[in-house]
């Protein structure tokens, strides 16, 4: 298998994620792109790194037997591959240029009002899963009262009772804060991370390549070819 785990992941590629994670090849219970894109989301935010064998098995449901049925060990490897590329491409976005920031949904068109509530909210549940393996540390965050207010729009989106909690004019200010929330969490972690230097900065060269990677300019998954 080629290495290529610096590379950008395009979005040609996240295609081809997305359809592996809605086959019959993946566990019910697993992730679809949107939450494993607020999953990412969360843990390039927060306070410090979680190695891929704590992460993945999130990825794929909550049962300990949980987990794909890969065709071969070459599908493994290129999935495997393409979400560790993907985690490091969305740590990228918010290391280098946070302001170019947005989560999949924002970058994707939709079919109706309820294909992009429900993208929406499991992108949301996604960030939530990826606060609860590293809670304890996160803690301050919850316990700071300016910046908890980042949490509550992911909260609120992430209802899972049968009636939401919020109206229709509330959820799209909730949705469209989503971006910015995502941006002061990660401001607040900044001298976290920086002071213990758990966390390695990718460099310009990382950057560069995003930018010009074609996953900037439009999401290339399912939905988006419709």
């Amino acid at each position: 298998m080629n290495d290529n785990t610096n590379k950008p992941v395009t979005g040609a590629e996240l295609g081809e994620l997305e359809d592996f994670l809605l086959s019959a090849s993946v566990p019910k219970s697993a992730m679809d792109l949107d939450m494993l894109d607020g999953f990412f989301a969360a843990l390039a935010s927060g306070p410090e790194p979680l190695e891929p064998e704590r992460w993945l098995p999130l990825v794929w449901g909550p049962e300990a037997e949980s987990a794909p049925d890969f065709a071969s060990i070459d599908e493994m490897q290129k999935i495997l591959s393409l979400m560790v590329r993907y985690r490091q491409l969305v740590e990228t976005v918010l290391s280098l240029d946070s302001e170019s920031y947005l989560p999949l949904f924002r970058r994707c068109s939709f079919s109706d009002t309820s294909e992009e509530r429900a993208a929406v909210g499991n992108w949301a549940k996604g960030f939530l899963v990826g606060i609860e393996p590293l809670r304890e540390t996160w803690q301050p965050l919850f316990e700071e009262d300016t910046e908890f207010s980042a949490l509550a729009p992911l909260f609120l989106l992430a209802d899972i009772g049968e009636e939401s909690a919020i109206d229709e004019v509330q959820w799209l200010q909730c949705r469209d804060a989503v971006a910015e929330s995502v941006r002061a969490i990660h401001r607040f972690w900044t001298p976290f991370r920086g002071k213990t230097g758990k966390i390695e900065r990718p460099s310009v060269q990382d950057a560069d390549d995003w930018q010009d990677d074609d996953f900037s300019q439009e999401c290339q998954c399912r939905r988006d070819k419709q």
